[in-house]
């Protein structure tokens, strides 16, 4: 009987390592596990679940790998402590917020009816998940410069503002756009928090929310020549 090179390399691997040690015992059998490949983006995921469940006090990285069903030491390969890994959740909080409101846009042509819409989207996205929005718009990521996909994020989801605004507002200043874009944020994002803390139905019906959000946004007046 003859073995070519192949074979041999293999009979003498099984001979001392009869258990080889692979990627599936550096990651938990607990059903569900992931591959190392996208082991980042399960991480994120188990972090957001535990944000929107209220455990954003306990959450630890060695929480979030046991959620996650992966070993203690795994969370660390990608973020260096709670904080980092906390800023990539409000990075793909604001990826969410993004394409929820650009959903509840779509189809809509006219750009002020657009600009309602997506106001109605940024409510929606925010009441439905208050303990994420509250993590996104809370102090500790407002200062920029420190986590760069958390930067980018958050620009990104004012850009359909922007866009919207600039379309309502054509050969307008850039300040009278800027002016016109903050009222419009002022207005939904005060909304939001007015909701969340139990305010705003004491002076309106929130409930259906889609016509309490699009009955306040219409007030926002968009008249090219009202600037400073």
């Amino acid at each position: 009987m003859t073995f070519d090179l192949y074979q041999i390399c293999y009979l003498d691997a099984v001979k001392y390592f009869p258990k080889p040690v692979t990627m599936s015992k550096l990651i938990s059998k607990k059903s569900g596990a992931y591959h190392h490949g996208n082991l980042k983006s399960a991480l994120i995921k188990s972090a957001i679940s535990m944000v929107e469940s209220g455990s954003l006090d306990q959450l630890s990285l060695r929480g979030v790998a046991k959620h996650a069903g992966v070993s203690r030491a795994a969370p660390y390969h990608h973020f260096k402590d709670k904080r980092e890994m906390l800023a990539a959740v409000a990075a793909a909080g604001f990826r969410a917020l993004t394409s929820h409101m650009l959903e509840k846009a779509e189809g809509y042509s006219n750009p002020r009816e657009k600009l309602d819409r997506l106001g109605y989207g940024y409510v929606d996205f925010s009441v439905s998940r208050p303990n994420l929005f509250r993590l996104m718009q809370g102090p500790e990521f407002q200062t920029t410069g420190h986590y760069p996909d958390l930067d980018t994020a958050r620009a990104m989801s004012a850009s359909p503002l922007m866009d919207t605004i600039i379309e309502c507002l054509p050969n307008s200043s850039e300040t009278r756009v800027r002016e016109a874009a903050s009222a419009a944020w002022a207005i939904v994002h005060g909304m939001t928090l007015l909701i969340l803390d139990g305010r705003m139905a004491t002076v309106i019906d929130v409930d259906p929310l889609e016509v309490a959000a699009l009955c306040i946004t219409k007030h926002l007046n968009l008249d090219a020549s009202s600037s400073r």
